[in-house]
């Protein structure tokens, strides 16, 4: 028979109450999901109303929690904006590697024509997003407060860097010694026009006429991939 000093009793808690540490990691996972919704809710009035018209009352009453709720979380406007900069950012991030997980190249190729279309479509959906419409948003009003400018910048070369990264990562070619000049003339094409179809959706610009742009960036993107191509030829040939 086992003795009574080796049984381990449970420790015994009133119903209803938890323990010290149980309290504050409940409190604690409570108080991050609280912090998340509010940045949710200024990343939709970003969206909806724009950045110049983003308050705290207006953020507090779309998250439909109090003004003290709201200042217990976020003592200013300032305070939210930097944490839904960051939010945000994150956001994005993933939305991009969701936006082009499908699209893939082998190792050492130069695209093909269908690929390069897939990833073009793929990130006009991407930057098609609300959370692209809010970044814009924080990003504009970056260029009159200089407090958010300084949480601003460092965030969009962040975002650049992880995107370029999340693109060599699937598309080993870009990083290639002969595409590194041609590659980034190309991404900055892509992106800015892609990003210009997302800022100003103008109703006439969608269906084939969407799709005529987007065949151009393919066929200019194919061409310069073939120039590259061809001078590599040349060089092997000569050697």
């Amino acid at each position: 028979m086992e003795s009574q000093s080796a049984i381990v009793k449970p420790s015994i808690r009133r119903p209803g109450r938890r323990s010290k540490a149980g309290h504050g990691s409940w409190q604690a996972e409570k108080s991050h999901l609280m912090r998340m919704h509010i940045l949710d809710a200024t990343m939709l009035c970003l969206v909806n109303i724009g950045y110049s018209q983003t308050t705290t009352e207006k953020i507090a009453k779309q998250a439909g929690v109090s003004r003290g709720a709201m200042t217990h979380h976020f003592k200013s406007r300032a305070d939210v904006f930097n944490a839904a900069a960051e939010h945000i950012t994150d956001i994005r991030v993933k939305e991009y590697d969701e936006a082009i997980r499908g699209v893939t190249q082998k190792s050492g190729s130069f695209p093909a024509e269908e690929s390069m279309r897939d990833t073009i479509t793929a990130l006009q959906s991407y930057y098609m997003k609300p959370s692209f419409l809010a970044f814009q948003e924080l990003v504009r009003g970056a260029r009159t407060d200089e407090q958010l400018q300084e949480v601003m910048e460092p965030l969009e070369n962040s975002l650049d860097e992880r995107m370029s990264h999340s693109m060599v990562t699937r598309f080993p070619i870009w990083a290639d010694e002969d595409m590194r000049e041609v590659g980034e003339a190309l991404r900055d094409l892509i992106m800015h026009s892609l990003q210009g179809v997302a800022m100003n959706p103008a109703p006439y610009l969608q269906g084939d006429r969407l799709q005529r742009l987007h065949g151009l960036l393919v066929a200019t993107a194919m061409a310069q991939f073939e120039r590259v191509y061809e001078a590599r030829q040349e060089r092997a040939a000569s050697i």
